[in-house]
Order: structure tokens, then sequence, then C-alpha cells
């Protein structure tokens, strides 16, 4: 059993198959200054039921330094509130890949980007309360 603020190996999205089926077939939203990409499916047993994945494009921080930066930030945020959105996946035995991606201009700090990780994290549960397993709703998009 995984500690609960832990952000172990198999709870992070690195597979390139993952990544793709999840740019391919998955759903997306928006909330500033991420670009939410997420695809649910049943749970298998052997699995982490949430699988997360953070990326910061090139074109807009040239510097790699940059980059890593933001993407430490982010992933701190998501492993310190991801708990309440993981135990609801366990309860209703689903599985979830989530990949953020960085789309501000600039580097926001921890604390300006923690009130906006909330709000993703409250409208993944809702949207997955809303709509489970059922990808009929456009308005993800």
């Amino acid at each position: 059993m995984t500690k609960p603020f832990s952000l172990s190996k198999q709870e992070r999205l690195k597979s390139k198959k993952d990544i793709d089926t999840l740019f391919l077939t998955g759903k997306a939203f928006f909330v500033f200054p991420f670009k939410v990409f997420y695809r649910l499916s049943e749970h298998e047993p052997t699995a982490c039921p949430l699988l997360f994945g953070v990326t910061v494009p090139k074109r807009i921080f040239k510097r790699a330094n940059k980059r890593n930066t933001i993407k430490r930030i982010v992933r701190e945020l998501y492993r310190i509130n991801k708990q309440q959105l993981k135990d609801h996946l366990i309860v209703n035995k689903k599985t979830l890949h989530v990949m953020f991606v960085y789309t501000h201009s600039e580097i926001l700090s921890y604390h300006e980007l923690s009130p906006f990780m909330l709000d993703v994290l409250r409208k993944m549960k809702k949207k997955l309360n809303d709509n489970p397993l059922n990808y009929t709703d456009s308005s993800l998009i």
C-alpha cells in the first residue's frame, strides 16, 4: 500500500501508448492555466486507479530549466491534493488517466497555482459524477 501523499512511479503516466491513446480518444477541458486531458475506463485489478502526467510546451518555454520548474510545482500540487479524487475512483472501480498541459506564458508560483489545481480536481470529480464512462457530453472540449 502506498502512502496517501506520495506520487510513486506506478502513478505516473509514462507509456507512449497510454499517452497517445489519451490524446486521441480522451476528453479535455480548460481551467486557467491548464488544459486537462483525461480518459476514464474500467478499473484493471493490477493497475493504479489514477495515472497522472504533466507537460509544458517547448514553444512557450524554450529553456528546459523553466519547463522543469513548472513541472515540479504542478507535480507537488497534484501530489498534495489528489487523494479525494483517487478515493472516488477506488470506490467506483474506475481508472483515470490525466494529463495536465501548462498553457500560460509566465511561471506562476506554488501559491498562485494552488487554487487553480483545486479547481481542476473539483471539476474533474464533478465530471466523473455527472458522466461516468459515457462520453456523449460534448461540453468537455
